[in-house]
């Protein structure tokens, strides 16, 4: 028998369905292959078996239903099924369609309040990818509208906007500009020195560990055993590593009190920067929460 990486794209992913509803739904039947992947029953019939001639202790056939119901004490997985995979499926509307979870809705995430124009977009990710200078009209916050000649190089994520981190031959340095902010975004010569200057972005590719404990003050955590818990801390705390360029923009997301003396008050602090010196040094230390005495510049 092949090994799981043996197995055709299309066949794999078949049998990690089936598996997925197997396990958080309970049972899955054959019109769960036959409706989603459009496949014939003798089809649907083959995959099945295959499941079984790799997993056969994972479930059983209820007669009655012609359902095959998850054995919970015999039950080992085939597949790694991550928390955030399984989480991005059950965002699917036709997953949740399946599990029953439509009915409530399904799951529901937080809508985005602004997206960047797909025009713009496509215009920033082809000259970062042919390395490339990128002509357009960015409105900052600070000071409106103005014409930039930037030669970007990554993208990032906060949470509401997108970023794009880019070299600004004007001011000499580096900055980061909301993908919402760019208008007219056209690509223009092939920068030569655009690999150059990628290594050049300091606070790029500065990498920061972060290290994260329940909050100190007892009004904003009654019991830290629950953060501890809530967060998977080990030894009362858990660390993680990030580029200095997104560290701010992520800590005001996940409200973390970034005080040296934990002073910040209220329910949303929940966690504080234990190592508060990692963001010496960290432009992005002024977006961070406690440290917002800072006037932005885009």
């Amino acid at each position: 028998m092949k090994e799981l990486s043996e197995l055709s794209k299309n066949v794999h992913d078949r049998l990690e369905y089936i598996e997925f509803m197997l396990r958080f739904r309970g049972w899955f039947s054959r019109a769960d292959l036959t409706e989603r992947f459009k496949l014939g029953e003798a089809a649907a019939t083959r995959d099945i078996r295959l499941y079984k001639d790799y997993a056969e202790d994972n479930m059983t056939l209820e007669p009655s239903t012609k359902r095959y119901i998850l054995n919970e004490l015999s039950f080992s997985p085939l597949f790694d099924m991550r928390a955030q995979t399984a989480l991005s499926k059950l965002r699917n509307s036709k997953i949740c369609e399946a599990l029953g979870l439509a009915e409530s809705d399904g799951v529901l995430c937080p809508p985005r309040l602004t997206l960047p124009d797909v025009n713009v977009l496509s215009n920033i990710t082809r000259a970062i990818s042919s390395g490339s200078t990128l002509i357009t009209t960015y409105w900052s916050i600070k000071n409106g509208a103005s014409d930039k000649v930037l030669i970007p190089h990554a993208l990032f994520d906060n949470g509401v906007h997108w970023y794009m981190r880019a070299f600004d031959p004007k001011h000499n340095e580096f900055r980061s500009y909301a993908l919402t902010r760019i208008e007219n975004a056209k690509v223009s010569i092939k920068n030569t020195d655009a690999n150059a200057a990628i290594l050049k972005d300091h606070q790029w590719n500065r990498i920061v560990n972060l290290e994260l404990v329940p909050h100190p003050n007892r009004r904003n955590v009654k019991y830290p055993e629950t953060v501890e818990h809530d967060f998977n801390m080990e030894e009362g705390f858990f660390s993680i590593s990030v580029r200095a360029v997104v560290a701010g923009y992520w800590l005001h997301s996940w409200s973390v009190d970034c005080t040296e003396d934990h002073s910040l008050e209220g329910y949303e602090y929940q966690l504080w920067l234990r190592n508060h010196h990692s963001l010496y040094d960290v432009d992005s230390r002024k977006i961070a929460p406690g440290l917002s005495d800072y006037e932005y510049s885009n």
